[in-house]
């Protein structure tokens, strides 16, 4: 459903010649497009087809599935290893062959033309000038042919290595599609990201050094032999040394892997963390926790980090080890060959220097490299394998379904004696012996409190819970809309029609049918406007429909409807009732979980469900006469019972005709039911307080219906379990767009802006201040110039020592005429041999030089140290500054950026600062001293030389800027398209239950595959740049050694000390100065990762958490609980329109306010405006106070708030209720007991301390509501906010909510949002919101009255049964207050109605009233002076 999947430009590689390929010149017109102008996503070329993630997907999983039939036949353990090998081993390995000639042949060819070289200039016999030419020549074509082999093996080998990466993540989001609910709930959404991201990344690395553990050996041998020629056995000194490092880093190598798994664990919290703190952004502002989740963070964070710098301890040394294991190694070679009395000569010293140089890159770096990274890849193996032996869904599932499909009066669902459970660690079963039937054209309506296994039952019809007993026949296609809408990333077109081809005429009927015409109009771009991360331009009842629509529009025979009524409006339920599955769907299978009970009479049958029994199966009217009290669920149902059951008492029936208040002698009766809701607040009548006139409505319809009762239920902890993915699910997505729009500026989409142009200095400078201030800065500085100055030093002291032992060879042959001078080896004595003038004898020249290595080991080894420590404090802080300035950001932002887009800062971005950007800084920062300390060598022996190093320098500077104007952007590219995989993989995992039923899988994975085609794409274009570029300075590399060489075959009278130093120098070039400037374009790339988190670490904040102590409340603020509006307005962006309009009004000291409108009339976002989460325009007032002069937690903390979306975080139950540590055990105990939910905490494991798993999957949603008003109960503010709070809730939670509500929240002022209108009918007040303007504000029954009030519309478009209960309700509480008989019987009251309809106060337009006005009546008790009509600011 991809909305960018577009054509691309063929790949110019595709038709490119051979020889083009080899130097990548056909990337040339790309390279200038990029030098004029920013690349973006439309300049990226077509994939080419064995890139294609689809086909390398299919190639992996082909080879994956042979090893586990394989496995299975041989009884062994399958290997996703050997599968990668049996699929991509032969291309990989034939790469390396180049490699072996890179190292074997040209690596140890060169130093033998440079022996030859000293040789000829050591005039020794025999070697001509033609001699000269010819070793020169032999020097220069080693690196010329170094250029033809060295390349195409490096893009070959990270070609391999990208693709294997690629068909893993294929192959892993395959995976991820047919996982079993069960197998979700042992791995986290941080797992699969850490899977898709760091362990496949493994391969991007490793595939480059796992060459080596074969070369090196090989290599070794072959230099040990050629120095065996030279030294003799003295060469065994420093091989022996050198081949004593291997058991060393192999060593290392187990430890980096322990510690790498150690830090991918901790690193998965973190993220866990992170993805849990930033989808729970508005609930952790409103109820103030920022400081316990910024503790929480960065504890996570400093274990992470604490492992990290132990990895870094290790490398330092392993660093310091190779950086001086050169020097230490020829030293023990040339100290043995001069201790056992031969002669040091220039060729001998720069010959083995040169070999060892080479051996030693090798063996102490790739070699230990290939060591590390073959065991991390193995780690990483082991961990996507773990991943893909999980349980799939397939093996689990007891479904049985038609192959083809049946005619539509064949289709049905049957379930008989089904017995099942979500894991089998739990005793207790999730459903037990469940059994019904349902044909085409018939309903069956499903319900049961909190935790009876509703949801269960569809997941088990889906095929997702599996049955341990039982079968489920299924005939038919399905169609299902989840309880917690599901949305993507998309328009709202593409949410509905979901792959499916569109039909204008189906998609128009199904918009009419789910009352979305409506909304659609108000959209601003209708049904092509975005829906974006996690739903943000929809409010939870258009999810809701959209969800609704996306089913319907399906072309199904069977329906499966979790509840899809509770997050509407009444009316808007009914609309969706009647006309949706009553209407357009009534010729199909339908099964509709709901606690909309007033429906149920509508049912073909009813399935009442307690703790997973099946309590009772019937029609309506069965059910009410067998005497099964399905009642007290049914408690708001009955308002639409219209004639009277014979088993109903005629008393009670009188007693609602007469408005009969409940005695105490009632109340006694309905305790002998034992309720578990405790529908009535015993004996408040008898003393005089204040009745709760809906509990005695509620209790009355208990009674009528039957006399037997419902024990109430234990809540089962096993319900909704199969919510995990889609609790799971809100977490990383991104925008499917955002990478095709990366270059625009941040809007409403959340497209991730890309920075452009270079990175600052003022970064690099902020990076490294941030991690010890300018002391330690100048320290390391200072370190690093002298550790080169002593690794030149070295190099200089060695020829400086070889030449004064070949000119005291020379002075000697000429004192001597009998004495013959070997030179081919054989042993002299020099002790009558005198000392050259300005040379030192041999004793101090090995004092010397052992001194100068020694001193370079301490000090490298210091200096690396210093940088590692420097880097991770810098990491950490720049981490806790960026978490610092996330959780204070005003709530606007995480509505604007895409979860996958913040999570990027800290999990992609930060690994980067963590793990790469410490190695590349330091691998520049040592090659750029390393390169000038080359040129000042070769600058002091020959002078001249420094001309064609600036000419080479010039072209190098203008190269270097052509080719990272492109580099920058391909990399930053993609960075970009990188995104999308991790979002669609979280998105899909959030619908994994819908995109299953509906059989979507197909098209989700060609989706992936698209993702990963784009991103294949920009890191194609990032190999290719970079193997250009590096050609390029191999040419500038070789070109230098030309000039060095062959400058020297024009004079003479150099000493071969001299010119080995200089051209065994200036091969160092070859690869170290294309890798250092390489690695300096990555510093670049990498220090991007750093600006986008000092961008985030300077957001601008919220208002200030803390009061001025000059305007700090006193103690106990507030004390009433009164509540004022003036001129409060609201909008969200400055060019939209305000969503709240000039609001005014006043709610008196512990007033219970209900707040009503449509979707989108603002009341939520009056809640936004209390709450302080955006800034209104206007003043609030808390007892007098304005809130904008108060810090941000002193009004949060002072306001309690149950949210629409119950939130729980992983940890224990004790940290969900109190993360500050407030409270005592009792305290937490007494609130559950409060709520209910006692028993069942205490049936977990650990009670208090019980694990909650991520977003609180392991309780259902009304469990987790419940402990949303535990919080509230321990906070106990004198003001509560409910914000919709029981839209997911059956009537008996929703009852015993109400229930503690009044009698824990007596004394305060709660305000209500409510779609369930008899939860707000015996409010103090209701407020009546219309496109954020008060449109109404008076007691319920006094709007009601007025049959032309917008409150009176909504009350009547529940239906007339619910509106006389309603209006009875309102009649009852009006009564209880003002001590005043009400007329309660419904048709006089609608003659009343008609009478007063004239009357100027009810014809009146009801937003001209203020509620002083509606509040003069005769009979009222708060009568207001004439005068303070005229007031224009709201008076209490």
């Amino acid at each position: 459903m991809d909305q960018t999947r577009k054509s691309r430009p063929p790949n110019p590689r595709d038709t490119a010649g051979t020889v083009s390929k080899m130097v990548f010149w056909w990337l040339l017109p790309l390279m200038k497009t990029g030098h004029s102008r920013p690349l973006d996503t439309g300049d990226l070329y077509c994939v080419q087809p064995q890139d294609a993630s689809q086909g390398l997907g299919d190639r992996l999983q082909k080879k994956w599935d042979e090893e586990l039939s394989r496995s299975k036949t041989k009884g062994k353990k399958p290997s996703y290893l050997r599968s990668l090998v049996h699929c991509f081993g032969w291309e990989y390995a034939r790469v390396g062959l180049l490699a072996a000639f890179e190292e074997c042949v040209l690596r140890i060819g060169q130093p033998l033309c440079l022996g030859g070289l000293i040789r000829y200039f050591n005039g020794e016999p025999g070697y001509t000038t033609v001699d000269g030419w010819l070793f020169s020549t032999g020097v220069v074509m080693g690196s010329l042919l170094y250029i033809f082999s060295h390349h195409p093996f490096f893009w070959g080998i990270q070609h391999s290595g990208m693709q294997i990466r690629v068909a893993s993540c294929a192959l892993i989001y395959r995976k991820a599609l047919r996982l079993s609910k069960a197998a979700l709930g042992k791995t986290t959404i941080g797992q699969m990201v850490n899977l898709l991201s760091n362990d496949v990344n493994r391969f991007d690395t490793s595939v480059i050094f796992i060459h080596y553990l074969w070369i090196g050996p090989l290599q070794t041998a072959i230099v040990l032999a050629i120095l065996w020629q030279e030294l003799g056995p003295s060469c065994l000194a420093g091989i022996m040394l050198l081949i004593l490092f291997v058991p060393l880093q192999s060593w290392m190598g187990k430890v980096f892997s322990k510690l790498r798994l150690a830090t991918a664990h901790r690193t998965d919290e973190r993220v866990r963390i992170m993805n849990e703190i930033i989808n729970a952004m508005r609930v952790i502002k409103m109820y103030t926790w920022e400081k316990p989740f910024t503790a929480l963070a960065e504890q996570a964070r400093k274990s992470e980090i604490d492992v990290i710098m132990r990895t870094n301890y290790y490398r330092a040394v392993n660093m310091s080890l190779f950086f001086t294991s050169s020097k230490v190694i020829v030293f023990l070679a040339l100290l043995t060959y001069i201790l056992t009395g031969n002669a040091l000569t220039a060729e001998k010293v720069f010959v083995t220097s040169s070999l060892i140089n080479n051996v030693r890159l090798v063996m102490t770096l790739f070699f230990p490299f290939g060591i590390a990274m073959g065991a991390e890849t193995k780690i990483s193996c082991k961990r996507i394998q773990e991943f893909l032996e999980m349980e799939e869904r397939e093996d689990t599932s007891s479904v049985q379904k038609s192959n083809l499909r049946p005619k539509l009066k064949d289709c049905g669902i049957t379930i008989n004696g089904v017995t099942a459970k979500w894991s089998d660690v739990t005793e207790e079963n999730t459903l037990n012996n469940i059994t019904c039937s349902v044909k085409a054209g018939e309903l069956l309506a499903v319900i049961g409190p909190v935790g009876s296994g509703k949801g269960s039952l569809l997941h088990a019809v889906l095929g997702e819970l599996p049955a341990k007993s039982g079968f489920i026949s299924v005939r038919g296609k399905v169609a299902y809309a989840s309880q917690e809408p599901w949305v993507f990333s998309g328009t709202v077109k593409q949410n509905i029609l979901f792959g499916q081809p569109y039909n204008e005429k189906k998609y128009n009927e199904v918009i009419k049918v789910c009352a979305l015409e409506r909304d659609l109009e108000l959209l601003p771009m209708k049904d092509m406007t975005m829906v974006g991360e996690r739903g943000v331009s929809l409010s939870g009842g258009q999810k809701a429909r959209v969800n609704l629509a996306r089913a319907v529009y399906y072309d199904a025979d069977i329906y499966l409807l979790d509840d899809p009524l509770s997050a509407v409006d009444t009316h808007v339920g009914r609309h969706l009732f009647d006309q949706c599955i009553m209407g357009h769907l009534k010729h199909k299978v339908r099964i509709l979980v709901t606690h909309q009970l007033q429906y149920l009479k509508e049912a073909n049958e009813i399935l009442v469900l307690r703790e997973g029994h099946p309590e009772a199966i019937g029609n309506y009217r069965q059910l009410v006469n067998s005497g099964i009290d399905f009642a007290s669920l049914l408690a708001e149902g009955h308002e639409e019972e219209k004639t009277t059951s014979p088993s109903r008492q005629p008393s009670t029936k009188s007693a609602k005709k007469n408005g009969f208040i409940p005695t105490g002698k009632f109340m006694q009766e309905a305790e002998k039911f034992g309720s578990s809701l405790s529908l009535t607040r015993r004996g408040r009548v008898r003393n005089d307080s204040v009745a709760s006139v809906h509990d005695s409505v509620e209790a009355d319809n208990i009674l009528t219906i039957s006399g037997a009762h419902l024990a109430g239920s234990s809540l089962s902890l096993d319900e909704d379990v199969n919510d995990t993915p889609t609790k799971v699910a809100k977490k990383l997505k991104d925008m499917d767009d955002g990478a095709d729009k990366d270059g625009a500026e941040e809007g409403q989409d959340g497209a991730e802006v890309r920075s452009v142009g270079s990175v600052k200095a003022s970064i690099y400078l902020q990076y490294f201040l941030a991690g010890g201030g300018w002391f330690l800065l100048i320290v390391l500085c200072l370190a690093n110039v002298i550790t080169q100055v002593l690794f030149s030093g070295t190099d200089y002291w060695l020829s400086y020592w070889a030449n004064g032992e070949q000119i005291r060879a020379r002075l000697l042959l000429e004192a001597s005429e009998n004495m013959t001078l070997a030179v081919n080896g054989s042993a002299i004595s020099y002790q009558d041999a005198p000392v050259p003038e300005g040379y030192l004898d041999t004793i101090t020249n090995v004092y010397v030089y052992a001194g100068l290595t020694a001193a370079l080991f301490v000090l490298s080894l210091g200096r690396t140290v210093l940088f590692f420590v420097m880097c991770m404090t810098s990491s950490r802080n720049l981490h806790n500054r960026m978490f610092q300035s996330v959780i204070r950001v005003p709530i606007k932002f995480f509505d604007t950026h895409p979860v996958g887009q913040i999570l990027n800062r800290f999990t992609k971005d930060l690994g980067q600062v963590d793990e790469l950007l410490p190695i590349t800084v330091f691998d520049v920062v040592t090659i750029l001293l390393n390169f000038l300390g080359i040129i000042a060598v070769i600058a002091s022996i020959n002078i001249w030389v420094l001309i064609p190093t600036l000419g080479l320098g010039v072209i190098f500077v203008f190269l270097r800027r052509f080719y990272l104007s492109t580099a920058r952007d391909v990399k930053r590219l993609e960075g970009i398209t990188r995104s999308p995989v991790f979002s669609h993989l979280s998105a899909s995992l959030q619908g994994l239950t819908t995109i299953r039923a509906f059989e979507a899988q197909q098209i989700f994975m060609d989706d992936f595959d698209t993702h990963q085609d784009l991103h294949s794409s920009a890191w194609f274009l990032f190999l290719c740049t970079t193997r250009w570029f590096g050609i390029c300075l191999d040419w500038i590399s070789c070109i230098y050694i030309a000039i060095v060489t062959y400058s020297f075959m024009g004079t003479q009278d150099s000493l071969g000390g001299d010119i080995g130093l200089a051209i065994s120098s200036a091969m160092m070039l070859s690869g170290m100065f294309q890798w250092g400037v390489r690695q300096s374009a990555e510093v670049e790339n990498q220090m991007t990762s750093v600006e986008r988190v000092l961008e985030y670490a300077k957001l601008e904040p919220e208002a200030a958490l803390e009061t001025d102590e000059d305007k700090t409340p006193k103690a106990g603020w507030p004390e009433k609980g009164e509540i004022r509006f003036e001129d409060v307005s609201l909008q969200y962006n400055p060019n939209d329109a305000p969503v709240l309009k000039n609001l005014n009004f006043c709610i008196k000291a512990n007033e219970k306010i209900g707040i009503v409108g449509r979707t989108g009339a603002g009341k939520s976002s009056m809640l936004t405006s209390l709450f302080r989460l955006t800034e209104p325009v206007g003043v609030i007032y808390i007892d007098n106070i304005a809130v904008k002069e108060l810090g941000l937690h002193d009004v949060r903390g002072n306001i309690s708030i149950i949210p629409q979306d119950p939130t729980l975080f992983s940890g224990t139950m004790r940290r969900n209720l109190d993360p500050f540590d407030q409270y005592e055990d009792e305290d937490l105990w007494r609130a559950l007991e409060e709520v209910q939910l006692k028993d069942a905490v205490s049936d977990l494991e650990g009670g208090l301390e019980a694990v909650m798993s991520e977003g609180g999957s392991n309780l259902s949603v009304g469990q987790r509501q419940l402990v949303c008003l535990a919080r509230a109960i321990l906070r106990h503010n004198r003001i509560l906010v409910l914000d919709e709070a029981t839209a997911n809730v059956d009537p008996r939670t929703d009852g015993l909510i109400q229930q503690t509500i009044r009698s824990k929240f007596r004394n305060c002022t709660v305000l209500t949002i409510a779609h369930r209108l008899h939860t707000i009918m015996d409010s103090d007040r209701v407020m009546v919101l219309e496109a954020g303007r008060l449109e109404e504000f008076d007691e319920p029954y006094i709007l009601l009255r007025n049959p032309t009030s917008m409150f009176t519309k909504l009350v009547e478009q529940t239906g007339k049964a619910a509106t006389d209960q309603l209006r009875l309700i309102a009649g009852r509480a009006y009564q209880a207050k003002h001590g005043q008989v009400a007329n309660l019987s419904v048709e006089e009251e609608s003659t009343r109605e008609a009478t007063q309809s004239t009357s100027s106060e009810d014809s009146q337009p009801q937003h001209q009233k203020s509620e002083d006005q509606t509040l003069q009546r005769p009979d009222s008790q708060d009568d207001v002076p004439p005068e303070a009509g005229q007031d224009d600011k709201p008076a209490c």
